[in-house]
């Protein structure tokens, strides 16, 4: 085989994974992704994603998320958010290149601020991270939740990241959540990452400290 020949091949192979993308681009854009999250499967192409609802902070918060994620092993954690301040909770992918997280966070507003407090750490993130890509920023209501929203990529060792975080009120103190993959695998995973957000559910009752801190 001389180097045309091999260069035909890479090409085609490009050619063809490009196209698969396309479609699966496609049939997502057709799909109630929400419905067929909440509904347990999501199809991609031949492949089933399963899904079920999780809880978290004694049911407070109840959150869709594929059946196969788990829990991140400790010495992954101490790898990926070394932060002694790390979420309360991180699940990810059998791959590991798929990450949600949630953290009820010490800080407390009011429903009326959520808006800005979203702002505001957005442009925190921008200002300590500036060579981030900032994407979209907005409000969603789901489930009668108020939830800001914004997603971004970020440089990694030799990768980048493409993350959606959203912020939510449990009581009056604030909720910060995310799903994250590699930029790669964004096409994909960016509609069912809003789509898991919008999955979420709260239930406003006291914890035991549970999470604040």
């Amino acid at each position: 085989m001389n180097f045309m020949d091999e260069e035909v091949i890479e090409m085609t192979k490009h050619a063809r994974q490009k196209k698969r993308l396309e479609n699966i681009e496609n049939q997502l854009l057709h799909t109630d992704i929400v419905k067929a999250i909440k509904d347990g499967q999501l199809m991609i192409e031949d492949e089933t994603i399963e899904f079920k609802e999780m809880s978290f902070y004694e049911d407070q918060i109840r959150m869709y998320m594929p059946a196969t994620f788990d829990v991140m092993e400790p010495e992954l954690m101490d790898i990926k958010y070394p932060s002694t301040r790390r979420p309360d909770y991180i699940y990810t992918s059998e791959s590991t290149s798929i990450n949600v997280t949630l953290k009820i966070m010490e800080q407390q507003i009011k429903a009326e601020e959520l808006e800005d407090f979203t702002e505001a750490m957005r442009n925190i993130l921008q200002k300590t991270q500036p060579t981030t890509k900032m994407l979209d920023i907005g409000m969603n209501e789901v489930n009668d939740v108020q939830i800001g929203y914004f997603d971004f990529i970020s440089p990694a060792l030799d990768n980048k990241i493409y993350n959606l975080m959203f912020l939510f009120r449990v009581g009056e103190n604030v909720t910060m959540g995310s799903v994250n993959c590699l930029k790669k695998e964004m096409n994909i995973w960016k509609p069912i990452a809003y789509g898991m957000m919008e999955s979420i559910s709260v239930e406003n009752k006291l914890l035991d400290g549970e999470g604040v801190v």
